[in-house]
């Protein structure tokens, strides 16, 4: 392994692997993500923003869970991005400990949506997107895809401090996308 892939490795811890191969561009000979998928995987704005500019009004953010929230465990926040009902977007966020000390309000969020509250900081810069194709079984019991899906994820600097955020693309997003078309 390089000094490079043992840096990369470092950034993100075991959760947030979601049982996958990770890579520096989506897809591989035999693994090519659809159109609609591809287009959200290299969309370098908020995806919030992008959502929100499809769904208009139907945009929220659903809350699955944020767990342990202590200056001694760091953060984990687990929400779905959705279209009305339909989930579009699984989204993990993994806050280290001395970024939760020194970033309080990332604990406070509940369902506002990350990359807006990001988006509102100085000194706010992302890394290179990591992209996978995730099973199924490596996603919670509610979010139940038939095949596998496609997700990436990036470290977020906020000054020295980082967080770690993994996006699951889930096949709502096609219907999403085909409701905004036909509009």
């Amino acid at each position: 392994m390089s000094a490079a892939d043992k840096q990369l490795a470092t950034q993100f811890t075991p959760e947030s692997g979601l049982g996958a191969v990770w890579r520096s561009t989506a897809g591989a000979p035999n693994e090519v993500p659809d159109q609609v998928t591809e287009g959200w995987l290299s969309e370098g704005g908020l995806l919030t923003q992008r959502l929100r500019e499809n769904c208009g009004e139907r945009f929220r953010v659903r809350l699955l869970n944020s767990q342990s929230a202590s200056l001694l465990s760091g953060l984990r926040r687990e929400v779905l991005l959705c279209c009305g009902d339909n989930p579009c977007i699984y989204a993990v966020t993994e806050i280290p400990p001395a970024t939760l000390a020194a970033h309080d309000w990332l604990g406070k969020l509940g369902d506002e949506p990350l990359g807006e509250a990001l988006r509102s900081r100085n000194n706010v810069t992302r890394s290179a997107f990591e992209y996978a194709l995730i099973d199924a079984a490596h996603l919670p019991a509610d979010i139940n895809p038939a095949q596998p899906v496609w997700a990436r994820r990036s470290e977020f600097r906020i000054g020295e401090d980082s967080l770690s955020v993994t996006e699951v693309f889930l096949p709502g997003l096609a219907r999403c996308n085909a409701r905004n078309q036909n509009s």
